[in-house]
């Protein structure tokens, strides 16, 4: 018998400054067969921290042109109720939160532009799930929406090499899970985490790219 899993579509495009390469990439794949205009729309980006105008954020979080051209797609869609959640390094010595995140990334302009909600993922509700018979906690927004748009970025890590979308989902964990994951096998507790979380879509940003990090 066929496998299931060996049927999903894949369309790598090379980006030419517009919005058409993602709109071809998303008609290949099939990515927007199942939306409704009704559905609650929710996309992960990956910010990690609040940055610094010292450290561009270029390779290091998904670029705010890549949500914008997303979000032009989704209202093309007939899509109203879309949030933007994440969950960054909280940190009041270097001044990182959520929030500031979405204003240095740039994320949140384009969030303004098309009226789409900015949500924490660090903030309460969250849902207490096992893993592994580890407690973690999951925001509740992650778990409740209808069509999840992940967006990770193109770039290796020293401690999981490179899981593509997968490791980008840690985002949707509280603060002290997050921590929680570290102190296990991260890269089980990764997987297992993507277990839980259904993707509707993926979409890895490659308009950067970082290649020996963090």
């Amino acid at each position: 018998m066929e496998n299931e899993q060996l049927k999903e579509k894949v369309a790598i495009l090379k980006y030419d400054g517009t919005l058409n390469p993602l709109r071809e990439a998303i008609e290949l794949c099939g990515g927007f067969e199942e939306i409704k205009p009704g559905h609650k729309i929710l996309l992960k980006p990956n910010i990690i921290w609040a940055g610094t105008k010292k450290l561009p954020p270029y390779g290091v979080v998904t670029t705010s042109t890549m949500v914008d051209h997303l979000l032009h797609l989704l209202r093309e869609r007939g899509c109203k109720d879309i949030t933007i959640g994440e969950g960054t390094i909280v940190n009041k010595e270097m001044g990182s939160n959520t929030m500031k995140g979405y204003d240095w990334s740039g994320i949140g302009k384009a969030a303004k532009r098309y009226g789409a909600r900015l949500v924490d993922f660090n903030t309460e509700p969250f849902e207490e799930v096992l893993l592994d018979e580890i407690k973690v906690k999951i925001s509740r927004w992650a778990l409740a929406s209808d069509f999840l748009i992940n967006l990770p970025v193109l770039k290796a890590h020293r401690q999981t090499r490179i899981s593509l979308g997968m490791k980008n989902l840690k985002g949707c964990l509280a603060p002290s899970s997050k921590k929680t994951f570290h102190k296990h096998d991260l890269a089980r507790l990764i997987a297992l985490l993507n277990t839980k979380i259904k993707i509707s879509l993926t979409i890895i940003d490659g308009i950067y790219g970082l290649e020996r990090g963090p």
